[in-house]
């Protein structure tokens, strides 16, 4: 099932698109504290953001960049919002949807699959910034640069993006790359020293994190 992430202030409205995706066998999460939704919205993996410009604590189109410059999630703007500037101030920074309120469920619904397909369409590539990495081929790009990895790399590198921002925990990388963590206590340092060789090589220093204790992240400062 897809996931929705909805940002609607207005407690009668976000009930109802609540109930309206939750009808067509969606699941919906939202978010009620505006203090920092991004982190928030990270937790829950949605597939699908929809969210309003006039926010509490934070503007729409603030958090379109700030989602954009560090994920490929798909955003529908829903905003009552009707003058044509803010139609394409939310389009130039990022958003793929703008609708305004009201909106009927059956086309909100239309959209919302629509950008759903075609996001599905190009889920072989994932991305951070200027960092892409895509799946089938094992080519990570930066810039105008790109590399082709070793499988064990693009599997650890691939499980670091998709975590982003959170700290994947050194159990968690074995899992996700060897499919068991019973195995050389060396074996992921090794790795990890090869895919930072490689990235160094595209100019991406320190991009791999090592969280004391925890484990590895992504540094998205450094790209």
């Amino acid at each position: 099932m897809k996931k929705i992430m909805i940002l609607e202030d207005d407690q009668f409205l976000r009930k109802e698109l609540i109930n309206i995706y939750k009808a067509n066998n969606f699941l919906v999460e939202y978010v009620e504290d505006f203090t920092n939704p991004v982190e928030f919205i990270y937790q829950k993996s949605p597939d699908l953001v929809i969210l309003d410009i006039n926010l509490p604590n934070i503007s729409g189109y603030d958090l379109i960049t700030q989602i954009k410059d560090t994920s490929k999630l798909p955003i529908l703007v829903l905003t009552s919002r009707n003058t044509l500037e803010d139609e394409l101030n939310s389009l130039n920074l990022g958003a793929d949807e703008f609708i305004n309120k009201p909106v009927s469920a059956k086309r909100l619904l239309a959209r919302s699959l629509k950008l759903l397909k075609i996001y599905d369409d190009f889920k072989d590539q994932i991305k951070i910034k200027d960092l892409s990495l895509e799946i089938s081929t094992n080519k990570v790009s930066y810039k105008n640069s790109y590399i082709i990895l070793a499988q064990t790399e693009a599997d650890l590198l691939k499980s670091l993006i998709k975590a982003y921002p959170k700290t994947l925990s050194k159990d968690e990388l074995l899992m996700g790359t060897w499919n068991t963590i019973y195995i050389d206590e060396n074996i992921l340092p090794v790795n990890i020293a090869r895919l930072r060789k490689k990235l160094k090589a595209l100019g991406l220093f320190n991009v791999i994190e090592n969280v004391r204790s925890v484990g590895y992240r992504i540094n998205a400062e450094e790209i």
